[in-house]
């Protein structure tokens, strides 16, 4: 059996059931334990890599809590994919929300050779509603991690601004801010465990929290997104 074949099966072969990034060929390095993001049918799909090295391996995807329309929470599906750097291979499970929360696994055994591996999470194709949730992944097993270099902070992106009419803003990797309206700032981070930063764009200044899938936003109000990401079609 060709070793594409077999690292297929395995991954089929699956046991029922905080950064990211929005471009298909420029996923985001898992870390090693839980990594948490928010899905958004409003932003886009979420894409994530790591490692699998010679041996058994594991990854394992929660939805913790879908959105909720009026206080009702919403029924929420989300499609995690996994593949090969090359996309010879993808295996698809769905993960949909319940009120005990919601887990698939992908098992892979007897892996053959080092090989990176790119896992795809897609909030439901919905336009007129935001739909999606907070959710985990973790890699377990035979896996190894990069680490995320400077120029892939999380916050890093363009946004589309819910203030002061910036319009499209982008935050750039040395630390400044450029916006459609001519308007320009700095950015720089505040607090690394909480994804905390200050930002100032002329006469706005504001401590935000960097939120994956949604964007910056009021530490003590998560919900209410000063930036908010700009969704990416695959």
């Amino acid at each position: 059996m060709k070793l594409t074949s077999l690292i297929l099966a395995i991954f089929l072969s699956a046991v029922c059931v905080s950064a990211q990034s929005l471009k298909p060929n420029d996923p985001f390095p898992l870390k090693d334990g839980i990594n948490s993001a928010t899905s958004d049918s409003l932003v886009g799909t979420h894409y994530w890599y790591f490692y699998a090295a010679p041996g058994n391996s594991r990854v394992t995807v929660r939805l913790k809590q879908s959105t909720t329309l009026y206080g009702a929470q919403m029924k929420t599906t989300l499609t995690v994919t996994m593949t090969d750097a090359n996309r010879t291979w993808r295996s698809t499970k769905m993960l949909t929300a319940n009120p005990n929360g919601a887990e698939v696994s992908f098992s892979a055994d007897r892996v053959l050779k080092h090989q990176k591996i790119i896992i795809s999470v897609a909030p439901p194709n919905q336009n007129l509603l935001r739909m999606g949730g907070d959710y985990e992944i973790e890699a377990t097993g035979d896996v190894a991690f990069a680490e995320a270099s400077v120029d892939k902070d999380p916050v890093i992106g363009t946004y589309d601004s819910m203030v002061n009419s910036y319009g499209a803003t982008r935050f750039l990797p040395n630390g400044t801010i450029m916006a459609s309206d001519g308007s320009e700032g700095v950015w720089k981070l505040f607090d690394e465990d909480n994804h905390i930063y200050t930002v100032v764009i002329g006469p706005y200044r504001a401590s935000l929290q960097h939120r994956p899938g949604y964007g910056l936003v009021k530490p003590s109000e998560p919900n209410l997104i000063a930036f908010q990401e700009v969704r990416r079609r695959n």
